[in-house]
């Protein structure tokens, strides 16, 4: 593979992956993300290997590369922000019962009581 079409698919996955920022299908987001995650690294691979050829990279290229780097950082603080909504999103439809007792109260050696149902957890 060639670092311009390595690039080209960089450019593509980032593309991808603002595209599924704004959606809200959660397998384009991840399927994006891990798309965007090996298009870069075949990228560093193939401009580490160009570099250590010795030979100078062409200021389009070098200029694309730029600028697709400078978007990492805001689509890194987009995905952080899109995890914590998530994070939250869960936390309101699986609240965390403040009860450390287990679903079995009985089955531990304790006496049952009565008490609103809950989701169950594991312990460990």
């Amino acid at each position: 593979m060639q670092l311009t079409d390595s690039l080209e698919q960089a450019e593509a996955a980032v593309q991808a992956l603002t595209t599924a920022l704004a959606g809200t299908d959660a397998q384009a987001l991840e399927t994006s993300s891990t798309g965007l995650r090996d298009a870069f690294m075949s990228l560093a691979v193939l401009s580490q290997q160009h570099s250590r050829s010795g030979r100078p990279l062409e200021d389009g290229l070098q200029q694309r590369i730029a600028a697709i780097g400078s978007q990492l950082g805001p689509l890194r603080e987009q995905l952080a922000r899109v995890s914590a909504m998530t994070g939250h999103k869960v936390a309101a439809l699986l609240p965390a019962h403040p009860s450390a007792s287990p679903t079995y109260e009985a089955l531990a050696g304790r006496p049952a009581r009565p008490s609103p149902a809950r989701i169950y957890r594991s312990e460990g």
